[in-house]
């Protein structure tokens, strides 16, 4: 089985029907100095407190339309925002954090760098906070494990909250495999009916057959993403930690050379050889307009894929998106085991170094924002830039939010529409279906420090590899060298007992590492 042991799907829907209906009758959190507070408090709790935060460019802006409710709530509300480029996370943000006047009030980062900015000892533990909330156990098993164990927490202590719940998942074009004269052709050739792939030789297979058949027409089985290298590496991860490939033992030495990693890489690049013209330096960008455009029958990419290219669409094109589990391997009980990689994600904190009203407030606003009340909304906008990361966000009623206006909010010059992302309800309901699926067997992304080394090394070799300047195997060895050399760097003891938030995680959601 590799580093999971396989976590049931009657086991995680469990646990999400009890985090729905916990939702439902969740309090919200006021502050006061003497227990807990329910909110709506009935009067605002801060002195009409405007703050200032930092956020990735790409995240766009839900704080700035619950600012006014906010406001009228509790008294607290944005005054200013301030993106930077979610690469520049480290370069931005650690000085603020460090100094002893920040200039945000919170902010928003990538959860990839959630460990660096945690082992600064300068985010504000959260527990103290979440204690004097009513209903705030219900909100915190409400957040998905997946997310929550692994993103919000550092050392046994909560220093963050979450807002951005990414994953990967297959997506697809219905109508090539509904094709009668494709499913013929492909019945003919491979002796097995067409059918979306369940397994990563399956996805090869018709990576290969649609290219083969649709190249001429400028149609290709699909396009994987390689560039820029410290995305890429996420991607080749959705293979090989399905065939039971993992970072590190727990030693801290590199394992991702070892078991079925180059076979695994193998694989990543023979889909790539099918791909359309530039597969071998595919980036995002490129990825986006050629699922937009109509010219791949299948994309291993994250979840809101769908979501933002359906105002690029027509109707019918729009409709025709289909999603699934990301392919896996069959292991040797027989069992295909899959992986999805959580990479990305976003996590909101607070300054330590803040007079204290000020981190009162800030807490609310980002506690309230992440809270279900607020987030079913928030996730189903085209506008906001957060995918589902609890338990409610996978509802039916969830799911009919991706076809109607958000209530939250009107429109204005950066958010022009409010009209939903969807046309239909099962075309929601199947793109939350395939979330679902896929943080069921989600897999954690690195997120101690040194993790952008870590990326950049693994993707930059990976890259050689596909370009045939290394093999497979040579490449992940001279990957697992420099990984040694930087976590050498850094201080293996300091990097083992930082792992081992990787490791507690995984084993609280019973995970054999």
């Amino acid at each position: 089985m590799g580093v999971f042991s396989a976590w049931t799907r009657r086991k995680f829907m469990k646990s999400v029907a009890a985090g729905a209906g916990a939702a439902a009758g969740l309090q919200l959190p006021g502050r006061l100095s003497w227990g807990a507070q329910s909110v709506p408090p009935g009067k605002k709790l801060f002195n009409d407190v405007e703050l200032t935060y930092f956020q990735d460019s790409n995240w766009l802006h839900a704080p700035l339309w619950l600012s006014e409710h906010l406001m009228n709530e509790a008294g607290v509300g944005i005054k200013g925002r301030e993106n930077y480029d979610g690469g520049d996370a480290v370069a931005k943000i650690l000085p603020q954090l460090l100094s002893r006047n920040p200039r945000f009030d919170w902010v928003q980062f990538p959860s990839l760098f959630f460990g660096a900015f945690a082992e600064t000892g300068q985010l504000e533990p959260l527990d103290d906070y979440f204690a004097q909330y009513e209903g705030s156990d219900a909100y915190l098993d409400w957040v998905m494990p997946a997310y929550r164990e692994f993103y919000t927490k550092w050392a046994g202590k909560t220093y963050g909250v979450m807002l951005d719940g990414d994953i990967h998942i297959l997506h697809y074009r219905k109508s090539f495999f509904e094709n009668a004269e494709l499913q013929s052709k492909y019945s003919k050739r491979f002796q097995t009916n067409l059918e979306v792939p369940k397994t990563w030789p399956d996805f090869l297979n018709v990576t290969q057959f649609m290219t083969e058949e649709l190249g001429s027409q400028g149609i290709y089985g699909t396009s994987m993403v390689v560039n820029p290298p410290n995305f890429g590496w996420g991607f080749w991860m959705d293979i090989a930690a399905s065939a039971g490939v993992n970072y590190f033992d727990e030693n801290m030495n590199p394992v991702i050379n070892q078991g079925k990693a180059a076979e695994s890489l193998d694989m990543y690049r023979e889909i790539i050889k099918f791909g359309p013209p530039g597969a071998e330096a595919m980036d995002i960008g490129t990825t986006i307009q050629r699922w937009q455009s109509g010219s791949d029958v299948m994309s291993v990419w994250w979840i809101d894929l769908a979501e933002f290219t359906v105002q690029q669409q027509g109707m019918e094109r729009a409709e025709d998106q289909g999603a699934a589990v990301v392919p896996g391997w069959v292991h040797d009980d027989g069992e295909v085991v899959h992986r999805a990689i959580s990479l990305w994600c976003r996590t909101a904190s607070i300054p330590a170094n803040l007079p204290q009203d000020i981190k009162d407030a800030a807490f609310y606003f980002i506690y309230r924002m992440s809270h279900p009340d607020y987030s079913d909304r928030i996730v189903a906008d085209p506008y906001c830039g957060s995918d589902p990361f609890g338990a409610s966000h996978y509802t039916d009623a969830a799911a009919q939010m991706y076809i109607e206006p958000n209530p939250q909010r009107g429109t204005n010059d950066i958010y022009p529409t409010n009209d939903g992302i969807f046309q239909t309800f099962g075309r929601a309901r199947n793109h939350l279906d395939a979330g679902l699926a896929n943080v069921e067997v989600g897999y954690p992304q690195f997120f101690w420090e040194g993790a952008p080394e870590y990326a950049d090394a693994l993707g930059r070799n990976i890259s050689k590899a596909i370009s045939g300047e290394l093999t497979s195997q040579q490449a992940l060895d001279e990957a697992a060298e420099e990984w040694v050399q930087i976590a050498q760097k850094l201080g293996l003891d300091k990097q083992k007992a930082q792992y081992r938030n990787f490791i507690d995680g995984a084993r609280s959601l019973g995970y054999k590492i």
